[in-house]
């Protein structure tokens, strides 16, 4: 599990994370064995983490359950979607407990994470013993330590009384957002610095809460962000149907603020937790750019996009000149000093939100430029070319030139075309065998003729 994280800092606050009460988390590897516990699983089942570690999960589910729980993990291994899904757990005493569960799969390990939504009455004397166990100030002090961007929730309900209450309440300790419909709550989502919780009243006019949390779920940019159901609704069958379109928790009015926010506390540590997973697992450790993962799991997308829509997308890959000899002549760690500054230079340069610059492998970079024609990319890619060349990092070795210099090859997609999408990979990688082959420092745009000269390198 260590090497998940490539430094002692990240370890860390996985540490932390694990070791906050927030409910039941977790880490197994893709078949279901347990890696990784929180101390809930002792509190909630009973059993150690000693005693879980190297069992398997699908070995506690009831037996009427084990088949739909066989069946997540074979979803897992055939994409990295998010999955929820409920089940019964036993219990070290025999008895089984409803558990909601949601699994994010990262490369080989599965992140989980659980809360128990068998519908008991807590007494006043379990109540009055739990708190004793929870140190209020420390637990405050140590999500504010783990979150330490003042959070954005979005409140959503056609009652001006009940927006005003809550954002009241949440003022002081987090940015709020107003809402009182269904349309401009999925604008604010899908903008450009979306919220990361929602509260959300089901009943309104023109679209209720149910259809904007389907919404959500379906959005790539959406599906991520929790909501909770903050309603008047107070039947067993609505609150099960709010959890199986998604939502994280379903509190009813009158509702109790504290609850609320120590609620909302929880469920943004648990969100924290989660993006940190993604953005390691998304971005290159060295460079601190997407990596080949994300660059492909975003080409994937916006082939779909640009096909549905009729778009062009274009794709540069990016090599620099001659970096074995760099490499022979600084050291490795220049070289990987180099790589850090040739990747911030990429990223910068490229402006529109929607462009991807990645690190491909080793010496080479990818960049995705979605909507850009040829004549577009082209600018683009020269841009690059002369921003890294500005750089003016010394290469005494390279043939080339005296600084270094990269190669591009350059590739648009033909909307008139969906195949032409299939090969966009390969016909840039042959674009960029041309740049190479003609003098380096250049870029090359692909064509018919290129295809025909031969082998990639």
């Amino acid at each position: 599990m260590e090497e998940f994280f490539a430094t002692n800092s990240q370890q860390q606050i996985l540490n932390r994370i694990f070791s906050l009460d927030l409910g039941l988390l977790c880490i197994l590897n893709i078949d279901g064995w347990f890696e990784k516990v929180n101390s809930a699983w002792e509190k909630n089942f009973g059993y150690t983490a000693e005693e879980l570690t190297q069992t398997n999960i699908i070995d506690y589910a009831h037996p009427d359950d084990r088949d739909a729980t066989t069946f997540v993990f074979s979803e897992l291994l055939r994409s990295n979607h998010r999955l929820s899904f409920s089940n019964r757990f036993r219990s070290k005493d025999g008895s089984y407990r409803y558990i909601d569960w949601e699994f994010n799969r990262h490369d080989n390990y599965a992140y989980v994470a659980g809360s128990d939504i068998t519908h008991t009455k807590v007494s006043a004397a379990g109540l009055k013993a739990a708190r004793k166990h929870l140190d209020k100030d420390l637990l405050q002090n140590e999500l504010e330590e783990l979150c330490p961007k003042r959070q954005k929730i979005l409140v959503v309900d056609d009652s001006p009384l009940n927006t005003k209450i809550m954002e009241n309440a949440l003022i002081e300790d987090y940015e709020v957002l107003i809402s009182h419909s269904g349309k401009e709550a999925l604008s604010i989502c899908n903008s450009n610095d979306p919220p990361d919780l929602i509260l959300l009243d089901i009943i309104m006019p023109e679209i209720d809460g149910y259809e904007i949390c389907k919404r959500l779920n379906r959005g790539t940019k959406t599906k991520d962000i929790p909501v909770i159901f903050l309603t008047s609704l107070t039947e067993s069958r609505d609150i099960e149907f709010g959890l199986t379109l998604g939502a994280i928790d379903y509190i009813t009015k009158p509702f109790s603020i504290p609850i609320i926010k120590a609620k909302i506390k929880n469920h943004l540590a648990l969100k924290y937790y989660q993006d940190t997973l993604k953005i390691n697992t998304d971005v290159d450790q060295l460079t601190q750019i997407a990596n080949r993962r994300r660059f492909d799991d975003t080409m994937t997308l916006e082939i779909k996009k640009a096909k549905r829509t009729g778009t062009i997308l274009s794709v540069l890959l990016l090599d620099i000149d001659h970096f074995k000899f760099y490499n022979d002549t600084y050291g490795h760690l220049e070289g990987d000093t180099c790589l850090k500054k040739v990747a911030t230079a990429l990223s910068t340069s490229l402006k529109r939100p929607k462009d991807l610059a990645a690190r491909w492998g080793g010496e080479e970079f990818a960049c995705l430029l979605p909507n850009t024609n040829i004549r577009g990319a082209q600018n683009v890619a020269e841009a690059l070319r002369e921003a890294i060349q500005n750089l003016s990092i010394p290469h005494k070795s390279s043939p080339v030139n005296d600084v270094i210099t990269v190669s591009v090859g350059v590739v648009s997609s033909n909307p008139m075309d969906e195949n032409s999408f299939d090969n966009l990979l390969r016909q840039a990688d042959e674009a960029l065998y041309q740049a190479k082959e003609t003098g380096r420092n250049r870029i090359a745009v692909w064509h018919q003729d290129i295809e025909a000269m031969g082998p990639n390198l």
